[in-house]
């Protein structure tokens, strides 16, 4: 298991790329997950990535979420990569963990992904990721 990601929860992700690129970093690619109402930007970091997510819906939970900090930027999630995701949620599921999918959803980059409740991990949200391959922008 490594990081797979960090996601970063932002309001516009062209306003927030230029600190990321005065770092060195540049956005690989962008892309539009339905299934979430998000686009997302992928800054690859070594082997792992940072995820800019932005809402694409008005009144989304992610949307209510930027609002309720009054930050443009926040900290989202921490991904972690998993080679079986099934036999994780088997696993989550038996040992009573608290699980905000209860089966995996198409991610960003062809992966399935599940999320934990926050008080999983005492208010942090962790999001598994199962990939076949590696992405083409990493």
């Amino acid at each position: 298991m490594h990081i797979d990601h960090i996601g970063i929860l932002v309001d516009d992700i062209e306003s927030h790329t230029s600190l990321f690129e005065t770092l060195g970093l540049d956005v690989s690619a962008v892309e539009t997950v339905p299934g979430f109402g998000v686009r997302i930007a992928f800054l690859p970091v070594g082997e792992s990535l940072l995820e800019l997510v932005e809402p694409l819906e008005e009144g989304s939970d992610l949307t209510a979420e930027l609002a309720e900090t009054e930050q443009r930027a926040l900290l989202h999630h921490v991904a972690l990569r998993v080679d079986d995701i099934e036999a994780w949620l088997t696993d989550l599921k038996s040992l009573d963990v608290p699980l905000a999918d209860e089966t995996p959803r198409q991610g960003a980059g062809e992966a399935r992904v599940v999320f934990l409740e926050r008080r999983a991990a005492n208010g942090i949200r962790i999001e598994l990721v199962e990939r076949n391959s590696e992405p083409a922008f990493l």
